[in-house]
Order: C-alpha cells, then sequence, then structure tokens
C-alpha cells in the first residue's frame, strides 16, 4: 500500500459521498449545485496536501479546509449549526495557528536560513541538536492534534460531525484526519532523532491519543442521541491514530492504515444518514417501535460498527493486527489497553443501539423511497470497498508482503 493507492481511493469515496450530496441530500433546502464547487474545493486541497514535500505550503492547504469547511457545516442552515461552523472554525484556527509558529521554531533551530523543506529539515536535525527544535517539535504536535481532534482539544469533534450533513461529516471525517496524520509523521521522525534528553513530543501524542479514546468511552456511555453517538465513534479512531502515529509503522502499513480510515469512516456516516432518513427521531429514547423501520436500513448501520471494530474481513482488523504485531515485536506490551479500549468501546455502542434493533419492521417510507434507496446503494458500495481492501491486505500478509514493521 502507498499514497497513490491511497490518493485512488480516496477519490472513489469522494465521488461515492459527492454523488450522495448531489442525488440525495434531505439535510436542508440548500442548493446543492450552489455548495458544489466548496465540497470539491475542500476534498481536492486536502488530496494535494499529501504530496507537499514543504512544511509551510502542506500546512496552507490544510488550513485553507477549516475556512471551506466551516462553510460546509452551515449547509444544515439551521441556528446550532452556525455556532458549530463558529467552533469549528475558532478552535481549529487556534490549533493551526500554534502549528504554524512551531513550524516557524523548528526551521529556525535547525538552520540560520529558514526553510520549510521537509526532507532538508530531517536532514540537518539531528546534527543540530537544541532546545528550541524540541519547542518547536511540540507546538507542532500540539498544534496539530487540534486539527486531529485529540484531548484536550477534542470538543469541536463531536458536534462538526453531529451537526453537520451525514455526507459533509463523512468527508470531515475520513480526510481531516488523514491529512493531518501525513503532516505529523515526519515530525514523529523527527523526534525519534532527538539524541538531547528531553520530554519527547512523539511521547506526548501517545498520551493525548490514549486520553481521547478513553474519553469517547466516558462520553458515550451518558448519550443517547444516535448522531452523537457515531460521532463519539469517529472520535475513537481519531485517538487510535494518535497511539498508531506513536508506533511510527512502515510506509506500507502506515498507508493500509490511512486507507482503511478513509472507507471506514465514510462508511458508518454514510450508514448513519441511512439510518437517519428512516427513522422519525435522532433521540433512541423518543423513538416509538411501534412506528417501524426498514430492516436493511439498521442491519446497514449495525453492519458499519462491526466493520469498524470486530469485523476480521475489515480493513480495520487488519491494520490493528499489524500495529499489534509490531508493538509485541518491539516489546510494548500495554499495547494490549489499545484493543481493550476498543473491545469496550463497541460493547457499550452495542448495549446504546440495542432498542433500535428492536423496532419493528416496515418498508421505506413513500416520501423517502428514492433517495434512501440511492443512499443504500451507495452505502452497500462503500461496504464492498471495505472488504476488497481487506481482502488484498490479508493476501499481502499471508505472501510477506506486510513483514517490513
Amino acid at each position: 500500500m502507498n499514497l497513490y493507492i491511497l490518493t485512488a481511493i480516496s477519490l472513489i469515496i469522494f465521488i461515492n459521498l459527492f454523488s450522495s450530496i448531489y442525488y440525495a441530500f434531505t439535510k436542508s433546502d440548500a442548493n446543492v449545485k450552489r455548495w458544489s464547487p466548496l465540497i470539491v474545493a475542500f476534498s481536492f486541497v486536502l488530496i494535494i496536501s499529501w504530496f507537499m514535500t514543504d512544511f509551510a505550503t502542506q500546512w496552507v492547504l490544510i488550513e485553507a479546509c477549516t475556512l471551506i469547511g466551516a462553510l460546509l457545516i452551515s449547509m444544515s442552515q439551521n441556528e446550532k449549526a452556525t455556532n458549530v461552523a463558529w467552533k469549528f472554525l475558532f478552535l481549529n484556527s487556534f490549533g493551526m495557528g500554534i502549528a504554524f509558529l512551531g513550524l516557524v521554531i523548528l526551521s529556525y533551530g535547525v538552520h540560520n536560513v529558514v526553510s520549510m523543506n521537509i526532507d532538508i529539515i530531517m536532514e540537518h536535525i539531528q546534527e543540530k541538536q537544541n532546545p528550541i527544535i524540541e519547542v518547536g517539535l511540540w507546538l507542532v504536535v500540539f498544534g496539530y492534534s487540534t486539527k486531529l481532534g485529540l484531548f484536550p482539544n477534542q470538543y469541536w469533534v463531536s458536534d462538526t460531525y453531529s451537526e453537520s450533513p451525514s455526507q459533509i461529516s463523512a468527508l470531515f471525517a475520513s480526510l481531516i484526519p488523514v491529512s493531518v496524520s501525513i503532516a505529523i509523521r515526519p515530525i514523529v521522525k523527527m523526534d525519534e532523532l532527538m539524541l538531547i534528553p528531553h520530554f519527547s513530543s512523539k511521547d506526548a501524542l501517545l498520551v493525548m491519543g490514549v486520553s481521547t479514546m478513553v474519553y469517547s468511552i466516558l462520553t458515550l456511555y451518558q448519550v443517547r442521541d444516535i448522531r452523537r453517538i457515531t460521532s463519539l465513534i469517529a472520535m475513537f479512531h481519531n485517538g487510535a491514530i494518535g497511539v498508531f502515529l506513536w508506533l511510527n509503522t512502515s510506509d506500507e502499513i502506515f498507508y493500509l492504515a490511512l486507507t482503511s480510515l478513509v472507507v471506514i469512516k465514510a462508511l458508518i456516516f454514510a450508514s448513519l444518514g441511512v439510518l437517519r432518513l428512516d427513522l422519525s427521531s435522532r433521540i433512541i429514547d423518543d423513538i416509538n417501535p411501534k412506528e417501524g423501520l426498514h430492516p436493511m436500513s439498521k442491519f446497514i448501520y449495525l453492519g458499519s460498527i462491526f466493520m469498524a471494530f470486530a469485523v476480521p474481513i475489515s480493513p480495520m482488523f487488519l491494520s490493528d493486527m499489524m500495529a499489534m504485531r509490531m508493538a509485541v515485536k518491539h516489546s510494548y506490551y500495554w499495547y494490549t489497553l489499545v484493543p481493550c479500549l476498543g473491545i469496550t468501546f463497541f460493547a457499550i455502542t452495542l448495549y446504546k443501539i440495542l432498542p433500535i434493533m428492536n423496532i419493528d419492521s416496515r418498508g421505506f417510507k413513500p416520501e423517502n423511497n428514492k433517495m434512501i434507496r440511492i443512499r443504500i446503494g451507495l452505502t452497500l458500495f462503500l461496504f464492498a470497498i471495505a472488504i476488497l481492501i481487506a481482502a488484498y491486505g490479508f493476501y499481502m500478509f499471508t505472501t510477506g508482503g506486510l513483514d517490513n514493521v
């Protein structure tokens, strides 16, 4: 797996989600054609950032999507979405500002002539050991962790994902974490090159990742909103990304994990869109079991949750297995905490959505019949992509293609 395969699959996912927006958008009366250029710009600018070899250009592209993303949240066209958009804009701009300050300090600490070229900084960082570099690394990791949605700056994540249209939430949840992960990865490698005694920014990333996972579990226990439950699933996986970045795996496993993330995040929000289109309420306790729900809607949502945590044919399962193998190889036996947290989160999620499974079965509502069938078809396509990626990964694993960890 490499960056080009990740990009190709991400473009397929974008086309899938954009088709859902264009042909089956129901969140508001927004003119989708007018919003389309922003949706395309948001996705392509983030994808382009993956190929940048200059920290500054990469930062500009990611930050540009903060403003575009705030506008896209407003597609819901209600007061709550507007408030959430401002929170998204403020917190992410705050984090990105800190990250840019860290990049400037890092560049200055490495050489006298400020350059943001990633390869040049990586080449000279080992011979320029000093506290300035350490401060720069810290600020970059902390700043970008806000954009990734890690503790203690994770408060925008749940609100943004739960109040945005499901397709927009899918784009946010799948593309933003991947872009930030690619931006942080060189910083993690630089931190490992530091020879002077210091409190590692890489270790701080690990602490923030685990804290985010624990926070997601504690919050999930109190939530009855189906959209917020789904948002917390995405937040939990963001925490797992922080831990995965700490492991600093080989490029092949790194891009396999990111590809899995793009597909699974898109899948859970696409399945949420199907469920919400067929449900009368987003609050589970307010749903009358006699109102009925189409069996396909409930089982697509349940299937997406299993794909996100527990099914061996899921690419997330394969990525977790690769990470665990690397952890054991390097004697990081404490890493068993991560799958234990995943099992706990999964169990609580199943407990939360169990009442949905008990709702009486019925056909699709006539007014939503066409749109929900379109969404189901697009969601099943995402299931197929996820299974194909898992099959590819297991094939590479059994033939020795993923042994370089």
